[in-house]
């Protein structure tokens, strides 16, 4: 059974009322995003605890704003943005993405979606939305940002590794494209299982590209991870 909370260096992060807890994926996702520092303004679609907003606010001086369509996670995640040394830099919206009206554009925008597609096998109502496309297909995502993003800004989405086509295809579209990218497996004698990248309207860029085992044969945090995580966890 998870904890009810996960301590950090700088924060604490409550998550009973969430569906979806803290985990070391999203935790990797949050420590390898790199914000230049002329971003003033950033947008993180489905808070869910607000994991990935603190791990923003510890590393940024960004204005953060956040949305989330369930109400249990956005009082959840406001809790933990009151408890934080940096509650004044926050502005949470509870709603769908799809149809909120927001009063400006942001520099940056990150997201940790609905993971699945068709393959539905949770048993709670609310974690079957946050685990799965059923309220956010990836048309509807893109197409948020779209309208949501500054004009040289960038976003970064954390995904399943086998979705990565789908979504890099259907970004270009809409003329995004990778321009940072990572991924993870579990160990090496695991496969990829997620990928993660920064996009932004620059076509012809060189793509920078890192591979992270997270875990050594002894159970342990390999080099790589540890340095990603170190700023963040408790125990490195």
């Amino acid at each position: 059974m998870p904890n009810n909370y996960f301590q950090f260096k700088q924060f604490k992060v409550e998550q009973d009322k969430c569906a979806m807890k803290v985990c070391t994926d999203s935790c990797l996702f949050g420590a390898w995003i790199e914000v230049e520092k002329t971003v003033m303004s950033i947008l993180d679609i489905g808070i869910g605890t607000g994991l990935l907003s603190l791990m923003l606010a510890q590393k940024t001086t960004a204005q953060i704003h956040g949305i989330e369509i369930d109400e249990n996670a956005f009082r959840q995640a406001n809790e933990n943005y009151k408890n934080s040394i940096w509650n004044t830099r926050f502005t949470t919206y509870l709603g769908n993405v799809k149809t909120f009206t927001f009063n400006q554009q942001f520099d940056f925008i990150v997201c940790n979606p609905p993971f699945y597609k068709n393959d539905i096998s949770s048993v709670l109502q609310e974690e079957k939305i946050a685990k799965h496309s059923l309220r956010l297909t990836f048309t509807d995502l893109i197409t948020a940002i779209e309208n949501l993003l500054t004009n040289h800004g960038k976003f970064s989405i954390l995904l399943p590794f086998y979705r990565k086509d789908e979504f890099e295809t259907l970004a270009a579209k809409h003329q995004f494209y990778p321009e940072k990218i990572i991924f993870l497996k579990q160990t090496d004698e695991h496969n990829f299982f997620r990928y993660a990248a920064v996009f932004s309207k620059y076509k012809n860029i060189k793509i920078v590209q890192k591979e992270v085992v997270i875990k050594t044969t002894d159970n342990t945090y390999s080099d790589e991870a540890t340095t990603l995580l170190k700023p963040y966890y408790l125990h490195l």
